[in-house]
């Protein structure tokens, strides 16, 4: 039942409740209820950590060594080192063309001005600074190299291998493994060849893996018996227990040795002379 409610005095008015009425309340809905913002705390801050900035460095540009077009130098490595430059840099093939007259001197440079109207591509400028500056003795003088190249007495295994796969890859490209093997096995020092003909490696990668293996044996043992790599038992002997004796007279004292081992007693004589 609606309740009396005294508004004025001597004045009673009734009013029933909007919401019975499903009704909208009279003076509209209550504004959202917003979250109170809370205050940081330590522990709040010790367990989620503010992200540090990632901060982006820029990479430095290469350039490319200078070509100049005389006959000392080699176009075709050039041009490797300078598409190496290019790829690092992230150069198109445009790029490369526009970029390349600044790494040009010389001979070089006025080839490529006289014919820069020409030179609409990269591939192009490849081509005819190829066909310009070509080494016609880049092949040949590579496989003299390599009829000679022998491992040094103080070169490392890796360096010979590197060298001649180097020339073989200037003068036979497509070298196959086995000839590029025998190079190796043909070149490299006699002390690492005497083990590796025990069990002969059948590819490069073998031959470097064993030859590398033979190679610290015989650094171990030159430190361990102060015996150096390559030198013979002679001249250590005479180097250490007899110095200034020739190598004469230690052979003639082994054979002393041996002649007084073979004879008997009863027949061996007062001296013995084989001077």
């Amino acid at each position: 039942t609606p309740s009396p409610r005294k508004t004025n005095e001597g004045t009673t008015e009734i009013r029933l409740s909007r919401r019975t009425q499903d009704l909208q309340p009279e003076f509209g809905l209550l504004p959202p209820r917003t979250k109170q913002p809370t205050k940081t705390t330590m522990a709040n801050q010790s367990q989620a950590p503010a992200s540090s900035p990632v901060i982006y460095l820029p990479v430095a540009p290469r350039t490319a060594a200078p070509f100049h077009g005389e006959l000392y130098e080699d176009v075709e490595d050039w041009i490797d080192q300078y598409e190496r430059v290019a790829r690092h840099n992230g150069w198109t093939d445009e790029q490369r063309l526009h970029n390349v007259y600044f790494s040009l001197e010389g001979t070089a440079k006025h080839w490529y001005e006289n014919h820069e109207s020409s030179l609409t591509s990269w591939d192009i400028f490849k081509t005819g600074l190829k066909a310009t500056f070509i080494n016609h003795h880049r092949r040949e003088r590579a496989e003299d190299l390599l009829r000679t190249r022998t491992q040094g007495p103080n070169e490392s295994v890796t360096g010979f291998v590197e060298d001649v796969l180097r020339l073989s890859a200037r003068a036979d490209p497509r070298a196959t493994e086995e000839k590029k093997l025998r190079i190796l096995m043909r070149g490299v020092r006699d002390d690492i060849f005497g083990g590796l003909v025990r069990n002969p490696p059948a590819t490069v990668d073998a031959f470097v893996t064993e030859a590398t293996n033979i190679e610290r044996a015989l650094q171990a043992r030159a430190s361990h018996y102060q015996r150096q790599p390559s030198v013979p038992a002679t001249a250590l002997l005479s180097g250490e227990n007899s110095p200034g004796r020739d190598i004469r007279e230690i052979i003639r004292e082994v054979v002393r040795e041996e002649i007084r081992r073979l004879l008997p007693a009863a027949s061996r004589p007062a001296t013995l002379s084989i001077a």
